[in-house]
């Protein structure tokens, strides 16, 4: 085609042609090729008017769709931040504010824009501030609607273009305070809505601009404007409308040099054409007139090859390749909007619908089964021991743990289920019931079985376990909040009951729930208020009667019910924070207490505390610990901490390591209820342990159950090849005593010698043998 082109273009075949058009129909041709030549450059600049707000039109779209991604973004990720537990102890606690907030706020901050940040409490009164605060959000009606309601505000400060988000702190559904966030709009949009080649974009609120970037109000622009929607609920909020420009003068010469190339090239068509004979000129008016029609078509078929050899077939060439590059642009852009459509309803780790697509299509099953006889089931899935995972091996091994599992459930599921991803390590199940009970029940009996199986990361093998929480509709909820609030609730019975298992909600469980957080709350307060007691109860000789040490044991002296016993509010906190600061508060108190006794010049011996599993798996354990001691000047020699062989296997790398610090330090660790658990013997010789005490349930019926006697006989005698020392609990009566001395055990605790007293009680026996051991018999 080149080659033909440049025979065309010879200055000899351009004179003859000259010449043969001006002695033909030169006069006819020449107006013919003008009227042309016009008509298709007035149609080129109103396609080329289109293509502009087309483009425009698409990079509003695009910009607003990463605005409203970004903008949902943040809000979610407030939203976690607000019911991440650390938020919810900051209101409470000093130190929590002081060395865990700030490492959230920081991790928190990363690329986010975040320009101020505050926790505030129920009052509105800032308990924590990061980054700029900003006391007038105090008085802000959203900050006041979201602690009443419980609902995120979202809301753009007039005048800064902050975005400001208010997320409410809640524990068990009730509001405890608010966490504050401001982001920098115009630097989100900046980062996150680049603009090149001159364009602008602005974002618009009732008709005035707040945000805008690369805009210079000296140009004339070429603009599209797109107002929020439904599809984007977050901007629809901030009533933000989003603008895009280019420049009109770059449009304008772009519209002139194309029009010009294409007049210039009907001029000398139209020269040329004056210069051809009448009966060529049909001939050239007919490829014009093809490339015409291959534009106007629709669908839209290649210009070129017209076969003409010559400038038309380069024209229609170059508006093949400009209308390719278009329509290449266009797909890019409804390959991105696709992609990024999906990005907003799933996860990006799992692929499964998201939190968000979750709350629709709840929505969608309730307004389909609300006019009905059929029902569906909500199921809450959590696993049981995801976060030890997290912390302990790490977030890349939790990532692959939650993409193993995942792929698990969904081998489990029918076609009629859906799986989301909740958010963290919870996941929702909905799924048709429509009286099919028992295939559901045996689904779930399967999804309880898939968690249970051991995941393989290296060379280890990690047990997870779920529990899930089952709710009906209408039965259990009407709504969608009801019905995810009672699946959670019926999932923590699951937990309580001792986890990999599944619960189906009923309306006494609510009862229970708020029991719970009633003695939560309580115990938050007997805290704050020194309600907690700590009574001691003698471990002695059996063959001297000499007192050999004590263990300390809690008990809350309520103000209206009284001393209450710890099986009645321990079992109700051992998954929370809650049993840690508990075990921190008794730990301090027998602390201070055994230092005075032996300022005091009585020998106590060593007084024994229990670790509890939050405890033991603090990797700040250590450091709490010699504080402790360092406070209430007590000797780590006259300290023993007791662990149960359950908390130790959760995590035995961990518990070993975290046990052999705090041997290190010369404490005594003992393991509590040995034999009840289901502990390893090669775990055994590897734990820092200098005592076993012997659980009651053997010590209970050994007089007159054989086979409790020879388990006794038998620990004794494995304590006796590892050079351990042992104690038997529950001793109540003189053969029990003969027994286990007959057995070779020598030192026992239980009411035959002493119930758990008060400390003043067991200062009076010390008091009446100052200077030597007591004799408790």
């Amino acid at each position: 085609m080149n080659k033909q082109y440049d025979v065309l273009r010879t200055p000899q075949q351009t004179r003859s042609l000259k010449r043969r058009l001006v002695f033909k129909v030169a006069g006819f041709v020449a107006l013919t090729m003008v009227v042309i030549t016009l008509a298709v450059g007035y149609m080129m600049r109103q396609e080329l008017d289109r293509q502009a707000q087309r483009m425009l039109w698409e990079s509003a779209r695009s910009s607003q769709i990463q605005l409203e991604n970004r903008v949902a973004y943040l809000v979610e990720a407030t939203r976690r931040l607000a019911d991440n537990p650390f938020m919810i102890n900051g209101l409470i606690d000093t130190r929590a504010r002081r060395e865990d907030l700030p490492k959230l706020v920081e991790n928190f901050s990363e690329g986010t824009a975040l320009s101020t940040l505050a926790l505030l409490d129920y009052d509105g009164r800032p308990v924590y501030q990061a980054q700029e605060w900003r006391p007038e959000f105090n008085q802000s009606p959203e900050l006041r609607a979201a602690l009443a309601m419980g609902n995120t505000a979202l809301y753009m400060e007039q005048g800064s273009g902050q975005l400001l988000i208010i997320a409410p702190i809640t524990y068990y559904q009730t509001s405890q305070g608010a966490l504050v966030v401001g982001f920098d709009l115009g630097k989100l949009v900046r980062t996150h809505a680049t603009r090149e080649d001159g364009s602008y974009l602005k974002l618009f609120s009732a008709d005035e601009a707040v945000i805008d970037v690369n805009y210079n109000a000296e140009i004339d622009y070429l603009t599209a404007r797109i107002p929020a929607s439904e599809e984007t609920p977050m901007l629809a909020r901030l009533d933000l409308s989003v603008e895009a420009g280019a420049p009109q003068q770059s449009f304008d010469s772009i519209v002139r040099t194309t029009l010009s190339r294409f007049i210039g090239i009907g001029l000398l068509l139209t020269l040329a054409s004056a210069m051809l004979a009448a009966a060529i000129g049909q001939s050239i008016a007919r490829p014009i007139l093809e490339l015409y029609k291959r534009i106007r078509i629709v669908p839209y078929r290649a210009c070129s090859p017209l076969g003409t050899g010559d400038e038309l077939d380069v024209l229609a060439s170059a508006f093949d390749h400009r209308t390719e590059a278009l329509k290449a642009a266009q797909q890019e852009l409804e390959i991105q909007r696709d992609r990024f459509r999906h990005e907003a309803n799933h996860d990006a780790l799992t692929g499964l619908p998201n939190r968000f697509n979750f709350d629709q299509r709840l929505l969608e099953y309730i307004g389909r089964h609300h006019t009905g006889d059929t029902s569906f089931a909500l199921v809450f899935i959590d696993l049981d021991r995801f976060k030890l995972i997290n912390d302990s091996l790490g977030h890349s091994v939790g990532d692959r743990v939650l993409q193993t599992v995942t792929q698990r459930l969904q081998l489990e599921l029918r076609e009629q289920d859906r799986l989301f991803r909740h958010g963290g390590d919870e996941f929702m199940l909905i799924t048709e019931v429509n009286g099919h009970e028992e295939q559901f029940h045996g689904l779930l009996g399967r999804l309880v079985q898939t968690l249970a199986a051991p995941v393989r990361m290296g060379e280890r093998d990690l047990a997870i376990n779920g529990s899930l929480g089952v709710t009906f509709y209408p039965r259990d909820g009407q709504d969608a909040q009801t019905l995810v609030r009672n699946a959670d609730i019926a999932m923590y019975e699951a937990k309580r009951g001792g986890g990999s298992r599944y619960r189906l909600y009923d309306a006494g469980m609510s009862d229970t729930a708020f029991n719970q957080m009633e003695t939560e709350a309580g115990l938050r307060r007997a805290i704050e208020e020194r309600e907690l007691v700590v009574h001691y109860q003698p471990q002695v000789d059996m063959v001297s009667g000499q007192l050999t040490g004590t263990e300390a044991l809690v008990r809350w002296q309520h103000p209206d019910k009284g001393l209450v016993m710890p099986g009645a509010f321990i079992p109700l906190v051992e998954t929370s924070r809650l049993i840690v600061d508990i075990g921190e508060y008794v730990l301090r108190e027998a602390c201070r207490t055994q230092a005075a006794w032996y300022r005091a010049g009585y020998k106590p011996g060593r007084v024994s505390v229990n670790l509890a599993g939050g405890q033991l798996h603090d990797p700040e354990l250590d450091r709490i610990i010699a504080e402790i001691l360092d406070e209430t000047g007590c000797r780590p020699e006259w300290l023993e901490l007791e662990v149960t062989e359950g908390f130790i296997m959760d995590d035995p790398a961990c518990s070993i390591g975290a046990l052999k610090r705090l041997r290190n330090m010369g404490i005594s660790i003992a393991i509590d209820d040995f034999g009840t658990g289901y502990s390893s013997l090669a775990y055994l010789k590897r734990l820092p342990v200098s005592r076993l005490k012997i659980d009651q349930s053997f010590v209970r019926n050994s007089v007159m159950d054989p086979d409790d006697s020879v388990i006794i006989e038998a620990i004794i005698a494995l304590a006796g090849k590892l050079k351990l020392d042992l104690i038997a609990e529950g001793v109540e009566t003189d053969n029990q005593q003969e027994l286990l001395l007959k057995l070779g055990c020598n030192q026992a605790q239980g009411y035959l010698y002493g119930r758990p007293m008060a400390s003043e009680s067991l200062e009076s026996l010390l008091r009446s043998s100052r200077g030597g051991h007591q004799h408790v018999q």
